[in-house]
């Protein structure tokens, strides 16, 4: 917005130098045609006062040339520095989602050997089940036989 109201300031400037030579050229006309003394006199002071106001103008212009100049360069940067920060946002985004993924492979690899080691614990107790069932299986045929003994020693 700056730059484009440096823009409308510096063609407005330009016009009015343009507009400022053509009547420093129109004085100078009128100039060597009234060759009275005292009206040449008044000319040549309107026509020094036109060439400061001339010359004001112009460094005016020169000034807001300038200022137009720094401005574009400054956007330049700016467009640099905001393209800079998009690659850098992107990175980071990419980054995170890159480190986010690893934690979440690393979670679902813990939780595969926690999984294995419930599998093989589960093994074990069912063997151990297995191996309680078959010890309670021959404690009561033990128990039934002493029950027949002790039925046959007390008949």
């Amino acid at each position: 917005m700056e730059i484009e109201k440096d823009r409308k300031e510096k063609k407005k400037i330009e016009e009015d130098r343009d507009d400022l030579k053509e009547h420093y050229k129109k004085a100078q006309i009128s100039l060597k045609r009234a060759r009275v003394e005292g009206a040449s006199d008044q000319l040549q002071k309107e026509i020094q006062e036109e060439k400061v106001r001339a010359q004001y103008w112009e460094r005016k212009y020169q000034e807001m040339q300038s200022q137009s100049l720094a401005l574009e360069e400054e956007n330049k940067d700016l467009k640099s520095k905001v393209a800079e920060l998009g690659r850098s946002l992107r990175w980071h985004q990419n980054h995170d989602s890159t480190v986010e993924l690893q934690e979440l492979k690393n979670k679902v690899e813990d939780l595969e050997v926690a999984l294995h080691d419930g599998e093989i614990r589960i093994e074990q107790l069912e063997a151990q089940e297995d191996y309680l069932k078959e010890e309670l299986y021959q404690s009561r045929g033990q128990v039934r036989e002493r029950d027949y003994i002790i039925g046959e020693a007390i008949a």
